[in-house]
């Protein structure tokens, strides 16, 4: 009867235990885990009989070792191993060394072995497998610091650790020579550069040239992993070191928030996983421990190493991070497990006739030991780590976030949806709003059946990606109308909208249809022009106009660019202008999540398509912040600039942020007290002059500071042609028909305003209309950005009162200009 051997009933069985004991045991607080182990030592060869390790069971425990290694590293944080590297070396270093260094000691002490033997048998010790790895990940800690630390040392150790079984292999069959160690290295080269060159590039390819369904991509993923296992198999190392890089190398390809992510963790948490803890539970023998004392000395003394040599390198490892107790605690349950590496080493031992038996044995209960000590320590420190992050301050990209997808083509609303995904947060619990807006009109009902028809492609895309999805239909005489009333009903945070790049109007930015929603909203606004899919980009170049860090909704909009940065696992460049760079600084360094930005300096803001079309490359996302219009950091230049975009750099993707504001008063942010001396004289008669009809640009701004630098002539033709370049390359518009120039400059000891009146208009470009009101602003190099941007703000606030260009335009004399210190708010009530 026993052991069963029909393939259908060993499934069955195994599915069964796969069921049932995870909710055993977790019902009795013990990590579902060790209810699997305990499972398959009841059901093995050496209890019960019932199930022999061998077969499929064999094949299915082979290819869940191979899955867990491919998970921690398609899981790991990229971003923050690459910024916390050091940690993995240090830790790394230390459970290698500090276990090889105890087991050989050990061995060549107390168990008395040969000095190939007791290393060999230290090697064990040096190395764990990520049992617990799961555990960590469902609490979702698989990117804090302490898991990506303990899986960065995990590839250190074990890849360390196999490599001195292979050498002490070779001595033992007499084959270690120089050529020894030139095949092994020559095959390890050859493995590495050809892996990491090739498998990246390969998967680009696929998922953005062809057109796979969701299993396509699943099994081009599972292909690789085996293949690249397989292949270090082949140049002399361990399979799992194999399925570790093709996690590694294929993380930024595989979003955290994606379909395919959840189909990967799917079938691994509910088949190979379990199998692969069902057949280490298969090898324990619980008879050899009562069959003398030999076998216990060898036991306990291997668990007692293994334990302790972990711990001290846990230990040290917190102490020289200055990480939490809980933390060290964390990398201890990690880093304790002994299955794979050390089977590995054990049987290379055995058929090698260094080991005997009582080590074989010793080996197994070592696993056992350490596999039931493991889960309890991970699930113990996991739990309190989780509490610890759920206290960590409040961040502002963290409220809650409801994303409104308007949906009009089948052929991008994949794209539209994905990256509707990536962007929701991983604890939100809001849906995502896929919305049809429908036009009134004769055929109305065919229409709402079509558009239901792409709801209906949405909702399943968003649900295999575990994502809450509510789909909206809106039936209203305008598409604009519809969007704003659903946006205003749902309460929505983040609307994410398609553009196919055509516009018939060079009066708009996008067409009728964009703009009014971009006018008329107050929320995150981002239109997407993308074909290509977003996890096969490797650059996200985010471009900010100047004066973009006044605007209230910057940090939002930055959190949010990373997020995606993030997910897609690309590098994050910020363009702009430098004094805008130097300004946005802090808000780049304290926004979440960290990333290391890399910036680029531009010489002018218009020079952005230029300095575009010489930097990018294929595989990289333009990010584009745009600004409404009325605001401090609007220019006619940003509405120009998507045409411009789809003209002149065709092939290539990019989104238009519009960030979320509440109000215009709180885009000029809490105004710094001004003196009154400064006040009154921002503005005096001699800086006025309503009399220059027909003048160029430039004669106009030497005439306007004529009066001031008369005695410094270097600094009047100094100045002059500052500002005459900054009117032709980056004016201000500050509405239609005033332009500002500012710069700072070590000529003046205090802020200086001039104004210019030109009824015929001046001759400055980049404008919607020859503006005729100009003013310049003229402030110390010394004075605080912060007093700079007030002043801008001041000006800002006059120039758009109503009828405020006709006022000044019909103005005879400086007395009939309306007072400037008006337009300064004077109490919390203004506006």
């Amino acid at each position: 009867m026993f052991p069963i051997d029909d393939p259908v009933q060993v499934f069955a069985i195994v599915m069964a235990i796969v069921l049932v004991a995870p909710l055993v045991f977790e019902r009795l607080r013990v990590p579902g885990i060790i209810g699997l182990i305990v499972a398959g030592i009841l059901i093995g060869p050496y209890t019960f009989n019932i199930l022999q390790r061998e077969g499929p069971l064999e094949l299915l425990g082979e290819v869940g070792l191979l899955y867990i290694m491919f998970v921690a590293g398609l899981e790991i944080d990229l971003n923050q191993f690459m910024r916390q590297r050091s940690h993995s070396l240090v830790f790394g270093m230390l459970t290698f060394f500090v276990p090889l260094i105890l087991g050989t000691a050990m061995g060549w002490y107390v168990l008395d072995m040969r000095l190939p033997a007791a290393v060999l048998l230290a090697t064990m010790f040096s190395s764990h497998t990520l049992m617990t790895y799961p555990i960590a990940s469902r609490l979702g800690l698989a990117k804090v610091r302490s898991v990506t630390t303990g899986v960065g040392g995990t590839l250190l150790t074990d890849t360390a650790a196999l490599l001195v079984l292979a050498v002490i292999a070779g001595m033992t069959v007499g084959e270690i020579d120089g050529w020894f160690w030139t095949r092994m290295l020559t095959l390890m080269t050859v493995y590495m550069l050809g892996v990491f060159w090739m498998l990246p590039r390969l998967t680009r390819w696929f998922f953005r040239y062809v057109d796979p369904d969701g299993a396509t991509e699943y099994m081009f993923v599972l292909t690789a992993v085996f293949l690249c296992s397989w292949l270090a198999h082949v140049a002399g190392l361990e399979p799992i070191i194999g399925a570790f890089l093709a996690g590694l190398l294929l993380n930024r390809f595989v979003p955290e928030r994606s379909v395919l992510m959840n189909r990967i963790q799917f079938v691994g948490n509910s088949l190979f996983i379990p199998f692969f803890l069902v057949t280490v539970g298969m090898l324990v023998n619980l008879r050899l421990l009562i069959a003398g004392f030999e076998v216990w000395k060898f036991a306990l003394a291997m668990l007692a190493c293994a334990i302790v040599a972990k711990w001290i390198a846990a230990v040290f490892t917190r102490m020289i991070l200055r990480y939490h107790r809980y933390e060290g605690h964390l990398i201890f349950g990690l880093s304790v497990n002994q299955a794979a590496a050390t089977l590995a080493a054990v049987m290379v031992g055995y058929r090698l006739e260094i080991f005997d038996e009582s080590i074989l044995t010793g080996t197994i209960f070592m696993i056992m030991g350490t596999c039931f000590l493991g889960p309890w320590v991970t699930q113990s420190a996991a739990r309190r780590v989780a509490l610890m992050a759920e206290r960590e301050p409040y961040n502002p990209g963290d409220a809650p976030q409801r994303i409104l997808v308007p949906l009009a083509n089948p052929e991008t609303a994949p794209i539209l949806m994905s990256l509707a995904c990536m962007l929701r947060s991983s604890q939100s619990k809001e849906p995502v709003y896929p919305l049809t807006a429908i036009l009134e009109g004769g055929d109305t009902e065919a229409r709402v059946a079509a558009g239901e028809k792409l709801l209906g492609n949405a909702l399943v895309s968003a649900i295999a990606a575990n994502v809450p999805v509510v789909p909206v239909t809106r039936v209203d005489i305008n598409v604009a109308s519809a969007i704003l009333s659903a946006i205003r009903d749902y309460r929505i945070s983040t609307v994410i909208v398609g553009w196919n790049g055509e516009n018939s109007s060079r009066q708009r930015i996008f067409g009728r249809v964009l703009d009014t929603l971009v006018e008329l909203s107050r929320q995150m606004v981002i239109v997407a022009r993308a074909d290509s899919p977003l996890n096969t980009t490797q650059r996200v170049i985010m471009a900010l106009p100047p004066l973009a860090e006044r605007h209230v909704g910057l940090e939002t909009g930055l959190h949010t660019v990373k997020i995606l940065a993030h997910q897609i696992g690309a590098q994050l460049v910020v363009v702009s202008t430098p004094e805008t760079l130097d300004n946005i600084q802090p808000v780049l360094e304290r926004s979440h999540p960290k990333l290391d930005v890399e910036t680029m300096t531009l010489r002018s803001w218009n020079s952005l398509p230029s300095f575009l079309k010489n930097h990018l490359r294929e595989g990289d996302l333009t990010v584009m912040m745009g600004v409404r219009k009325g605001r401090l950091a609007w220019q006619p230049a940003l509405d120009r600039l998507p045409s411009r975009f789809c003209q002149e750099l065709h092939g290539h993707d990019f989104l238009v942020f519009y960030l979320p504001e509440s109000r215009l008063d709180e885009e000029y942010g809490t105004p710094l007290p001004l003196s009154g001396s400064i006040t009154a004289h921002l503005l005096p008669p001699e800086r006025t002059r309503l009399d220059l009809d027909g003048r160029t640009l430039e004669e106009t701004v030497r005439t306007l500071l004529q009066g001031t630098f008369a005695s410094m002539p270097d600094a009047l033709e100094r100045l002059t042609q500052r500002l005459v370049v900054i009117g032709r390359e980056e004016p201000v518009e500050l509405t239609a028909g005033a332009v500002l120039l500012h710069t700072h400059t070590a000529d003046v000891a205090a802020p200086a305003v001039h104004l210019a009146v030109n009824r015929s208009g001046f001759d400055v470009p980049q404008t919607t209309q020859p503006p005729k009101v100009l003013l310049l602003l003229l402030s110390p190099r010394n004075q605080p950005p912060s007093l700079h941007l007030q002043m801008l703000a001041m000006i800002a606030r006059w120039v758009r009162r109503p009828k405020a260009i006709e006022t000044i335009c019909r103005a005879r004399d400086f007395n009939d200009l309306p007072p400037l210190t008006s337009s300064l708010p004077q109490t919390a009530k203004e506006d």
